[in-house]
């Protein structure tokens, strides 16, 4: 019903996205006052069939170079993932300072919220070197200034196109075969004067060799600034915390509460025991003892909805970067050569580079894992050791952000390299044929300077006077061990720390990562015989891949510190890299198959028959089956149906299986302990007897044309995935709350302590889930002559029916949810869409797009009587476009201006699900604009 009713409203509503339509491989379908657009060689993304009469059943949706130029992105990622299909996909505004991730300023696709892993991003029909050990592309990394079209294949297309393609393939189809001299450049800036972007690229193509040879070149440089959710007025400091009225009438288990911080400062505070509520002042000394912990109870982690107390306290999520500083610099070259009339030799190459560097944590010490300081510190003052005798207190717990040891600095760096040669023919009146060999590698760096070391931190704290000399400080190890380096640091105060000390408490943790893919292919298509509806047409090929990863880790991550017990210690808070190496070959042999079965008969226009199947082995898990069954009916000029059922497979990825157990520093809620923060080591390792997951995939749709409404088109598909033996890595508190709700499996993953404390979770892939994914696309689009112009109406948008996980015990559902967790986008809202109207003339394009994001809540879960906020209302944002045509000044030359969240809308409150929220936003920037109002102007020209 909802789908009808924005069919009903499509005309009057603006949108923006692409044309959903199939694609043959002379002309894509296109509306009916349009001309074709002409393509070349193998380059359709719904079959791998080159009957031009062929038009497969597959979904595809397509958005043009000049949609893309008429939003006027930073980068093109920034325009294809406003396409509702795509969710939760990782940007340099939603990659959350993680260390050991790798994804630091990465544009990597999500199709569906099933993960990037789901995505299979092509360039040109053929694979792209993933830029990271778990598949994803970082898709600004490529030639964006040549693509002159996206497909989007929102369906599994295994079978068509190989292993990943779960929830659909991405297609970049460049213009190989352009000629001339184009070059666009544009700087844009947020009204707030930060989250700056700067964008220039260039392209050159010709002929050479009287016609025979082609070059072309291209190269493209961006920039984006840093932004700070704390510089924005609607930051608040919402934060998940436990309700200490719990259980009282009326009230709830946690509160979505604002001015949210953990309770501890830059200076030092006591926020338990008998002398909570002292605190320190900047060099050390006695601030008072009446610090404001009355608003909590006492022992409580986190202060909350007073900021006067906000502001006492220091909290990370102000000062955390909504916008990720980053540069990437790309260039890309291809040179053709028809060795005869029917062969054409070709080979390509590009070489990429990112860095992008973000602000990390400081070293904070509260809650569960407060710094103890003893009664016979050098540093503490005389009140408060007379107050601690006074109280039989021997230690008490110091609450300190360690801003004086500066902080985390996390800078990730990607060299990606990848080189293309081969082969294209014809023979025949039908045939094609293709051998190609490619290989690419991307060396990756990650660099986490001013790691703090925990053990050397503690003892370093522990600072007595020196039995020699008792007006100097020195560690109370030196006692028994005097050449262990230690050098003493007041664990009061904000006063900068020596860089002999510092030198001994922080260190660098690193990881150098070298990936590497070779994939080899051979193709062939062509029409087999005629039949009396038309030509049955045939596609088959071959498919050789093989991804290797080596990495090497600094000798504090990859060995930690021994204990004399015999047990390691990891060395740093945080990182911890392992080395390690991982390789997988694959085999893959496909044939698809179109076969018309009857054209202008009684009993309909047309009806086509696609087929295809693909075998495939695996050298870590042996062989797959894959396979697609569908039709296209037209009963009458302007109606057509579509269905297809697909089996689509993915096989784990080198990270999946190769990694060896880095380890980090998390912090979950623990329900078996009143849901205290707890700080443990969650390990994330591989786990080699992973097998692939398999998806059963539905979809049926039906495409409106008429001819009455000459430049109209409606559809709307269906889609139904599930994928058994799903791969899944859980988050920490996933893992906990799971064990909670009874499922023993995660309960294996977690250690506790003879305290039942929890002291470590392994994060580790396994095969033990289902994930189901179902919804309604929905797309709109008509076109008609105004005065002297066009005037361009479109609709896209899609409904999410369900987005579910099956557990052994229970079902995690996603769908309507908007709340993240542990910095992933995991569910989405039922409703996203997006909507332009468009006005083309000689002199100027204008462009006025919606985007909407429909109502949800937290999670589905959750309540009235778990939390005391839940709900999202429905966002809509509008971005503006003015483009000036400056033809005198150079060939098809423009003057552009973009706006988007042209009313500086506000995101909504968005509480992060589990208790890592230290640097939490407030809301959910997978989703909603946490930049605002932001403007970009340029000029780009043709010749």
């Amino acid at each position: 019903m909802g789908a009808v009713s924005l069919l009903a409203m499509s005309l009057w509503l603006p949108n923006v996205a692409a044309a959903q339509d199939q694609v043959t491989p002379v002309q894509e379908t296109a509306p009916q006052d349009s001309a074709p657009v002409t393509t070349n060689d193998i380059v359709v993304t719904g079959t791998r069939l080159q009957n031009a009469g062929f038009d497969a059943p597959t979904p595809v949706s397509v958005v043009t170079a000049e949609q893309i130029q008429r939003a006027a992105p930073a980068t093109i990622s920034d325009y294809v993932n406003q396409i509702p299909a795509l969710s939760g996909s990782n940007t340099p505004r939603t990659n959350k300072a993680l260390i050991g991730n790798g994804l630091a300023g990465a544009n990597i696709l999500n199709l569906r919220n099933l993960g990037v892993s789901r995505t299979l991003v092509l360039m040109n029909g053929k694979r792209v070197t993933p830029t990271t050990l778990t598949g994803g592309v970082d898709v600004n990394t490529l030639p964006n200034a040549l693509v002159k079209r996206v497909d989007i294949v929102t369906g599994g297309a295994s079978a068509a196109w190989g292993s990943d393609a779960v929830a659909g393939v991405v297609n970049f189809v460049l213009d190989t075969d352009y000629e001339g001299l184009k070059g666009n450049f544009q700087s844009g800036i947020s009204t707030e004067g930060d989250a700056s972007n700067l964008t220039g690229a260039l392209s050159f193509g010709t002929k050479f060799a009287d016609g025979k040879g082609h070059f072309i070149v291209s190269g493209q440089y961006t920039r984006n600034g840093a932004a700070t959710y704390g510089s924005r007025d609607w930051f608040k400091g919402y934060k998940i915390v436990n309700n200490p009225l719990a259980g009282q009438p009326g009230q709830t288990t946690y509160l979505a509460a604002p001015w949210s911080a953990q309770l501890a400062n830059d200076t030092g505070l006591i926020a338990s025991g008998p002398l909570a509520g002292y605190y320190f002042n900047a060099t050390g000394g006695l601030a008072g003892t009446d610090f404001p912990l009355t608003s909590v109870a006492t022992g409580r982690t986190f202060a909350f909805g007073d900021k006067a107390v906000f502001d006492r306290l220091y909290d990370q999520a102000p000062l955390t970067e909504s916008s990720m500083p980053t540069s990437q610099k790309s260039i890309y070259a291809r040179t053709s050569y028809d060795l005869t009339d029917t062969i054409n030799a070709y080979v390509e190459g590009s070489y990429a580079t990112s860095k992008a560097e973000t602000r990390g944590a400081n070293y904070g010490r509260s809650g569960a894992t407060t710094a103890t300081v003893s009664v016979d510190n050098f540093y503490l003052p005389t009140e408060v050791r007379d107050a601690m005798i006074a109280n039989n207190l021997t230690t008490i717990p110091l609450s300190i952000q360690n801003t004086k040891m500066g902080n985390i600095v996390i800078a990730n760096s990607r060299k990606n390299y990848r080189g293309l040669m081969g082969v294209d023919g014809s023979f025949g009146d039908s045939w094609k044929w293709g051998l190609s060999y490619q290989y690419g590698r991307v060396d990756s760096k990650i660099r986490a300077s001013g790691m703090p070391r925990p053990d050397q931190y503690a003892l370093a704290i522990d600072a007595v006077a020196n039995p020699a000399n008792p007006s100097q400080a020195i560690c109370r190890s030196t006692l028994t061990s005097p050449n262990n380096g230690c050098v003493a640091i007041n664990p009061f105060g904000s006063q900068p720390v020596s860089a002999a000390a510092l030198a001994n408490v922080v260190g660098v943790a690193a990881q150098d990562l070298r990936y590497e893919q070779q994939v080899a292919a051979a193709n062939i298509a062509g029409n087999l015989f005629e039949l009396p509806a038309g030509d049955l047409s045939f596609a088959a090929g071959a498919e050789w891949r093989q991804e290797k990863a080596h990495a090497t880790a600094d000798p504090i991550s990859q060995f930690g510190i021994p204990n004399a017990n015999g047990t390691v210690t990891p060395g740093f808070w945080a990182g911890n890299f392992k080395g390690f190496d991982g390789k997988i070959n694959v085999k893959e042999l496909y044939a698809e198959v179109g076969i018309p079965v009857f054209k202008d008969s009684a009993v309909g226009k047309s009806l086509d028959l696609n087929l295809a199947g693909r075998l495939t082995d695996y050298s870590t898990s042996g062989s797959v089956k894959t396979w697609k069954a569908g039709f296209r009916y037209e009963p009458i000029d302007g109606l057509e149906f579509r269905v297809t059922r697909s089996r689509d497979i993915r096989a784990p990825n080198l990270q999946e299986l190769f990694q060896v157990g880095s380890i980090t520093n998390t912090l979950v809620n623990d329900p078996q302990n009143g849901n205290t923060p707890i700080r443990a080591f969650a390990t994330v390792a591989g786990n080699r007897a992973l097998q692939p997951e398999n998806a059963d995939t539905l979809t049926a749709g039906v495409v409106f044309r008429p001819s009455f409404l000459r430049g109209f088109r409606a559809s709307v598909d269906y889609y139904d995935i599930k994928i058994k033996d799903a791969i899944a890595t859980n988050s920490a508190q996933q893992i906990v709350d799971r064990c909670q709700a009874g499922d023993a499996q995660y309960c294996a993953a977690i250690t506790r302590n003879s305290a039942n404390q929890i002291t470590g979770i392994s994060l580790q892939p396994f095969n033990a889930l289902q994930e189901q994914a179902r919804g309604v696309d929905v797309e709109v689009s008509y076109t008609m002559p105004v005065a002297s112009g066009t005037l361009d109406l479109r609709v896209l948008a899609n409904y999410v029916d369900r987005l579910n996980i099956v557990l052994p015990t229970s079902v995690v559902t996603r769908a309507g949810e908007v709340g993240n967790n542990s910095g992933a986008a995991e569910g989405v809202p039922h409703w996203r869409g997006t909507a332009t109207a468009t006005y083309d003339t000689s002199a100027f394009t204008a462009q006025l797009r919606g985007r909407l994001i429909g109502s949800a809540v937290f999670d589905d879960a959750w309540g009235p009587t778990v939390i005391d906020k839940r709900t999202v209302p429905t966002i809509v944002y509008l971005d503006a476009y003015l483009g000036i045509k400056a033809n005198a000044i150079a060939p098809k030359g423009e003057f552009f201006l973009a706006v988007d969240n042209l009313l500086n809308q506000d995101p909504p409150v968005v509480v992060q699900l589990d208790a890592s929220n230290t640097q939490a936003s407030g809301t959910n920037p997978f989703l909603y604009d946490v930049i605002g109002t932001t403007i970009r102007a340029g000029f780009r020209f043709e010749f």
